[in-house]
């Protein structure tokens, strides 16, 4: 007999994105849909995140992980309590409590699991500004409905309080998120140890979610680190850092106050994620700001382009030069960009591109450059048919300006608290 065909929830309607197909979702990058899980997932625990709806039921969905060939591949799924007469009805989730229950046969933690957190208490006491630390000891919330069950809790003197959760086997993605929101709404910095972790085979995907939180980062305690700990009377890590392919380099050892501590308190020693990001989205815009610059003939196509898309494309990199506070008007010979923009609404070189422009403008720090006679001509001189989100033009200058133009990388580069102030509205 076939195997029975799973049904899948085909699209999803996300908070500040919008629709995302399950195609457009297996298309992103490990990070992309990873970080987008995080939030909705840490929606559910806090105030905090993203909430995506099936586009057939509206319920809320999470994304799942489904290996196939060894590769996980990410899905919406819908939560418990869903509309069972939804056409992409999964059916009933098995609760976080009873697969834990499964996973740990009955017991909440092993032998070897309380000698390891009791170990890290153990290394911390070496350090002289510490005060005490605690083992699986119940901590009261003071920003929280419910307290919570650190592994390891530390408390040094001119440093603060730590918590360290020793991560033996795989965690749900709902347990790590509920222990990242948290401990940052406690402003107690959070850092995961992963046990386990075999460098030459595929790693399970609950470490995925920690490396991904600590920013690309893994960390270990190995022989090397308790020797180091030992030797430097401090708790020190064995870091392993993640590689644009995903794997993961060879370990370093850092001391726990030599790591960052960003806002969402899971701290890192290297940032892997929003660097390399930016450092390829640079690298795309680059030959054009170069382009631009030499660009003297205004007539004459930039790149290949006709000249209305050229227009379109200084004036977009103008209004960035200008909130990025370079001030460069690419497009003209105008002393300020507001005549510029209204000077090519007004002769329709630029009607066909209101709707882009405006979105360029609302998700920019433009609003002390740009004059409100701006945005009277984007409306009374708007052309009926407008470039889409779907127009080359548009496509374009997504890939250009993503930072205000990609809802995704938005959303991504927000969360890590790395949205650049000129694609910041919010930051004038």
């Amino acid at each position: 007999m076939g195997r029975k065909l799973q049904r899948i929830v085909e699209a999803a309607i996300i908070e500040r994105i919008g629709p995302v197909t399950a195609q457009d979702l297996m298309a992103m990058s490990d990070d992309s849909w990873g970080l987008i899980r995080d939030q909705i997932t840490d929606r559910r625990n806090g105030k905090d995140g993203l909430v995506a709806r099936c586009l057939a039921c509206e319920c809320e969905v999470y994304i799942r992980t489904s290996k196939t060939r060894g590769i996980a591949r990410p899905l919406f799924q819908h939560y418990n309590g869903s509309d069972p007469d939804c056409p992409w009805f999964q059916g009933r989730n098995i609760k976080p409590d009873a697969a834990r229950a499964a996973q740990y046969q009955g017991k909440q933690e092993s032998n070897f699991h309380r000698l390891m957190c009791e170990l890290v208490g153990e290394l911390a006491a070496l350090d002289s500004r510490y005060i005490k630390h605690t083992v699986g000891q119940y901590r009261s919330p003071t920003e929280n409905e419910h307290g919570r069950y650190p592994d390891t809790y530390v408390e040094w003197d001119d440093f603060g309080p730590f918590v360290v959760e020793f991560q033996m086997s795989g965690t749900f993605q709902t347990e790590i998120s509920a222990r990242c929101k948290h401990y940052e709404r406690e402003g107690i910095p959070l850092l995961w140890i992963l046990f386990g972790l075999d460098t030459a085979t595929a790693l399970p995907q609950s470490f995925i979610d920690v490396i991904r939180r600590h920013r690309g980062n893994a960390f270990v305690l190995d022989q090397a680190a308790v020797a180091a700990s030992r030797e430097q009377k401090t708790l020190v890590l064995s870091c392993y850092l993640r590689k644009p392919d995903g794997r993961l380099d060879a370990p370093k050892l850092v001391r726990f106050d030599a790591l960052t501590v960003p806002r969402s308190k899971i701290p890192y020693h290297e940032d892997r994620i929003v660097g390399s990001r930016l450092a390829e989205i640079e690298k795309v815009r680059r030959p054009w700001f170069n382009a631009l610059a030499q660009w003297e003939d205004r007539y004459k196509p930039l790149r290949d382009l006709a000249r209305p898309q050229s227009l379109l494309l200084a004036a977009a990199f103008s209004i960035v030069a200008a909130t990025n506070g370079k001030g460069r008007n690419y497009a003209s010979e105008h002393s300020n960009i507001s005549a510029m923009l209204n000077t090519y609404l007004s002769t329709k070189v630029l009607s066909p591109y209101s709707d882009l422009l405006k979105q360029i403008i609302e998700n920019t720090r433009s609003s002390s450059i740009i004059k409100a006679s701006v945005h009277d001509h984007l409306r009374r001189y708007r052309d009926a048919i407008q470039a889409t989100n779907e127009s080359p033009e548009w496509i374009l200058l997504r890939k250009l300006l993503p930072e205000a133009l990609d809802p995704v990388l938005r959303e991504e580069l927000a969360y890590l608290d790395a949205l650049p102030d000129w694609a910041n509205p919010t930051s004038e």
